[in-house]
């Protein structure tokens, strides 16, 4: 079974999967399930463009409306989480997940589910400690404060996470562990993001609940996005069988000449390749669902001596396999609850309010799993100063009323002053991992004297990473996909200019204050 991985979407669906296409038809291969590690963009209409916390510069349509008027589909089943930069209004809409469009999924503030024998985890939004023990209380209308904390991950999905018991094979989360960038090659990281050297040295960068997950879950997989570029590491867990090992894969956004897609093999399919609840997290989405809290106060969280009531058993396993079915498939049950947009029509500048919708989906999820509907709890939101004039200007944001984001650092992908090149390196080429030394691990308990490793995948595992030059949607040298080892004399980098916006060096950690990292 191969399954294709991506990092930051940005709404470029048409062209991520044209370059699904173009891969499949050089390497001779078939991809079976498309993985987005958020930033998806499922914007509908130009009222979902306007619950996106970006600079009205940045609001483009993009493609993902075709799909979800029906105008296309999705032609590789596709799973995706949440990121910075989503169309809050309509996520809103599936807390517990569902389809955005046939054939695209959503997988909720965070979710499990099962695809060809395959666990498949996952956590929308980025961490930002002054929002994290809060309810999900946001919903629109917003305003300018909760369009930006409606997409920080909460402590009550990273609690019903910690209660997954058995394996997981692949996580998904947006933004990184914190620490993992010590288990991978950080002279080649530093080489490209080299203003995040200080918080990568000083242990700050990255998002402590995900670190948190990652050594709780131990899964085998684990992809992020959101820092705009790609980087393999290997993650040692100690186990009963002494250690275990993660393969940590970021990539960057859809874009000319950057690897923002790789397909690994993960073997033969286990299972039918069709999408299906997980039952352990059916029954722990039950089990948890009185603490759900749906307000900006603290959410209560058991401590180790409550925590055995939320744990699901055996018997309460078998109740939602009994409720949803064996297997528990998914109901391809997607209805449109808006109008989708129509580029023949007008382009809007202004936009009234917008306001809540109910989706069918949640309420049917809801009413099968006997749990309350989070979207219909009553919040008490402030609505947008001016709600008839919501400015949807494409103009630069500095004549804009949107208020920008002080710990954003941004690399103007649009305000390059030369081309920008690229390292003298095939980005086809993938190197071989270091066979991690066990003995030496065994000796050093600190688990940090790790090898180097300059990609998580092994020889015995059948991957291609995308060759940018050679997609379809750009032009360049034609290049060979193959395996070799590592040669870091290739990696000198030609100069380049970059227009760099640097607001805040800490992205992650903040005060009540501080806004937030859209990188």
């Amino acid at each position: 079974m191969k399954i294709a991985v991506e990092g930051c979407c940005h709404g470029e669906l048409d062209k991520i999967y044209e370059t699904i296409a173009h891969l499949e038809k050089k390497e001779d291969i078939k991809v079976d399930l498309l993985l987005c590690c958020g930033d998806f963009q499922a914007v509908r209409n130009e009222d979902d463009l306007s619950c996106m916390a970006v600079p009205p510069k940045y609001r483009h349509m993009q493609t993902f409306y075709k799909y979800y008027s029906g105008e296309k589909k999705a032609p590789v089943l596709t799973i995706f989480i949440g990121g910075n930069h989503e169309a809050a209004n309509h996520l809103w809409e599936l807390p517990y997940g569902g389809w955005v469009a046939p054939n695209i999924y959503y997988l909720g503030y965070a979710g499990v589910v099962n695809f060809g024998g395959m666990r498949i985890g996952g956590l929308s939004g980025i961490y930002k400690s002054h929002d994290y023990n809060k309810g999900h209380f946001e919903r629109p209308p917003y305003n300018d404060s909760t369009v930006r904390s409606a997409y920080h991950i909460r402590s009550f999905d990273v609690f019903m996470l910690k209660l997954i018991s058995q394996p997981i094979d692949i996580f998904l989360s947006h933004d990184w562990p914190q620490g993992v960038y010590h288990h991978g090659n950080l002279q080649e990281l530093y080489r490209f993001k080299d203003f995040l050297k200080p918080e990568i040295e000083s242990n700050t960068l990255g998002s402590p609940p995900a670190a948190e997950l990652l050594t709780s879950l131990k899964p085998t997989y684990w992809f992020s996005a959101h820092l705009h570029t790609k980087f393999p590491a290997l993650v040692p867990h100690e186990s009963q069988e002494g250690f275990k090992f993660t393969k940590f894969l970021a990539l960057d956004k859809c874009l000319p000449r950057r690897e923002f897609l790789q397909v690994i093999d993960v073997g033969p399919s286990q299972a039918p390749l069709e999408l299906t609840y997980d039952p352990e997290w059916l029954a722990i989405t039950k089990l948890t669902s009185s603490l759900n809290n749906s307000t900006p106060r603290t959410t209560f969280i058991p401590n180790a001596e409550q925590i055995s009531q939320y744990i699901p058993d055996g018997q309460m396993v078998d109740e939602v396999i009994k409720t949803f079915g064996s297997p528990p498939k998914i109901t391809d049950n997607f209805e449109i609850t808006t109008t989708p947009y129509n580029p023949d029509k007008p382009k809007k500048v202004y936009m009234a309010q917008i306001l809540a919708v109910m989706n069918p989906q949640t309420e049917t999820f809801c009413a099968k799993l006997g749990i309350n509907n989070p979207c219909c709890s009553e919040k008490s939101v402030t609505p947008c100063p001016n709600p008839e004039e919501i400015e949807l200007s494409d103009g630069d944001e500095n004549n804009s009323t949107f208020l920008g984001n002080p710990d954003e650092i941004i690399v103007d992908d649009d305000e390059v002053d030369v081309t920008e090149a690229e390292p003298n390196i095939d980005s086809s080429v993938v190197s071989i991992v270091p066979t991690p030394d066990v003995n030496k691990l065994n000796q050093n308990r600190s688990l940090l004297e790790l090898p180097k490793p300059v990609n998580i995948f092994t020889k015995s595992e059948e991957h291609y990473a995308l060759c940018e030059d050679d997609s379809p949607h750009t032009e360049g040298r034609n290049c060979e996909h193959e395996e070799v080892t590592h040669d870091s004399s290739r990696l000198e980098p030609q100069k380049k200019v970059l227009k760099i916006m640097r607001r805040n060096q800490t992205l992650y950690a903040s005060n009540d204050n501080d806004e937030d990292s859209d990188a």
